[in-house]
């Protein structure tokens, strides 16, 4: 590439990659000028004094992100909402309410986000995955607010249910980061192109509340969806197992034990031949399959032949096809303890949480984001769980930020972490994730060919992922 003028001519060696953005000039006697754009894209920025005079040339390492004045600006302003969100990740800690039954949470968020200036949806139309029937999805809702032209649309996922003993997962914090990254938006959407939409899922533990928005269509429109959730430490990236879960009954015919066992049919035999089959398959798995599973009923009393048996099974996987492949095993191994016995049996499986189809591009942004922030320990998130973001993510680019309120190690669902959920201490990072993907969506809004990139890598990643199973 070269730039030149009557007398100089400038020759970028081949080593050098920019984009084909910022201008170049060359006066009579050789002195270069590059503006602050072509500097920038050349691995150099300009980090102004706060008066603007005096300006200092840095280096950019490889994948570091620098903020700008303005973005550093736009930062600041997450702790004018301290005591409001403080106030809310306690209020729904107080309160917890399980899967699809968050009203408290519900009521809270909505009316919050009305007396911001979103236009509210509450009482969201859901579609069961597996029976494909619609339903009212009362604790769901939709908060919107428009930009000042035609652009993107950016989604942020709150969660806000909990597990039996409480917050334990942490999604009252959840709620609070993404109600953060909201009202900071809040105050831009009016100088920015396109539509920011909030959605509250309910239902994450165990229902997989997002599978039935998706499933909806809920999600229609939307290019790329940002969300968090607190751990041991910063991170983006880490993989969700695909998952699902079955619940086997055997039927069989009762009868005493001594007087007449000729006469019955254990279904405890059944479960148990299932249960032998499947342990038998593990050498046959895949290293990254999980499946687990407990014989819940299986008789009552020594001396009758069971005539009930009741089991549950988990699979896991690293992507949906495998995962299903192991549930078409436990299938047949809950069909062999029928045959061998001669009980009935009925198998029913729960909705599906997806495997994440991952952006690579998009989870390095919002991490260096997160860096250029200094939150606390950075680290890639290994432990294998399972979260029905993975549905979201089967849909369309969506990046999900760990962000750190425990010791590394402290894990969610713990006791460790239902007290770290509750502690004030942990808001000043609820505000940190808040403020890194409420950057992370202002670059996404005026820059659409940086959307249009996310979603070209996004079928590239999904594609490559359904041809892995």
């Amino acid at each position: 590439m070269e730039f030149s003028n009557t007398e100089k001519t400038l020759k970028l060696s081949d080593s050098i990659e920019r984009r084909q953005t910022g201008s170049f000039s060359i006066s009579g006697n050789g002195e270069i000028k590059l503006d602050e754009v072509a500097l920038k894209a050349l691995g150099f920025v300009i980090q102004w004094s706060e008066d603007g005079t005096v300006g200092t040339l840095t280096k950019v390492k490889d994948g570091e992100v620098v903020l700008s004045e303005e973005e550093m600006a736009f930062a600041a302003t997450a702790t004018d909402f301290t005591e409001l969100i403080s106030a809310v990740a306690r209020k729904i800690y107080d309160h917890p309410q399980m899967a699809f039954t968050e009203t408290h949470a519900c009521e809270l968020l909505c009316e919050v986000f009305s007396s911001h200036g979103f236009e509210v949806e509450r009482n969201l139309r859901g579609v069961n995955p597996i029976t494909k029937e619609a339903w009212t999805m009362d604790t769901a809702f939709m908060a919107t607010l428009m930009g000042n032209a035609d652009g993107p649309t950016i989604a942020l996922l709150l969660e806000y249910d909990a597990l039996p003993d409480g917050h334990a997962c942490g999604h009252n914090l959840i709620a609070s980061a993404g109600l953060t990254a909201a009202l900071m938006l809040a105050k831009q959407m009016e100088v920015l192109p396109g539509k920011l939409v909030v959605y509250g899922t309910p239902g994450e533990e165990g229902k997989a509340g997002k599978a039935h928005m998706v499933e909806a269509g809920l999600f229609s429109g939307v290019d790329v969806a940002l969300t968090t959730h607190p751990g041991d430490r910063w991170a983006t990236g880490s993989d969700f197992l695909a998952t699902k879960t079955a619940t086997i009954v055997y039927k069989g015919v009762p009868s005493h034990a001594s007087a007449a066992p000729e006469k019955g049919i254990s279904a405890l035999d059944a479960a148990v031949i299932a249960y032998n089959a499947i342990e038998l398959q593990r050498e046959h798995l895949r290293s990254d399959a999980r499946v687990h599973g407990f014989i819940r009923d299986g008789g009552k009393v020594t001396n009758v032949v069971p005539d009930r048996a009741e089991m549950d099974w988990g699979v896991r996987a690293l992507d949906n096809i495998y995962m299903e492949k192991l549930a078409d095993m436990i299938e047949r191994c809950a069909r062999a303890g029928a045959l061998a016995t001669g009980a009935d049996m009925e198998i029913s499986w729960s909705v599906t949480y997806g495997a994440p189809v991952k952006v690579e591009a998009l989870d390095t942004l919002v991490i260096r984001l997160a860096e250029a922030l200094n939150p606390g320990l950075i680290k890639p998130f290994d432990v294998l769980g399972s979260s029905d973001v993975g549905n979201v993510s089967f849909e369309l680019p969506t990046c999900n930020l760990w962000f750190g309120i425990t010791p590394e190690g402290i894990m969610p669902h713990t006791k460790e972490f239902l007290a770290a959920s509750g502690a004030s201490e942990s808001i000043p990072s609820v505000l940190t994730a808040g403020t890194v993907i409420a950057l992370a969506a202002r670059r996404l809004f005026k820059d659409q060919k940086l959307v249009q990139d996310y979603k070209t890598a996004f079928e590239l990643s999904k594609q490559k992922l359904i041809a892995k199973g």
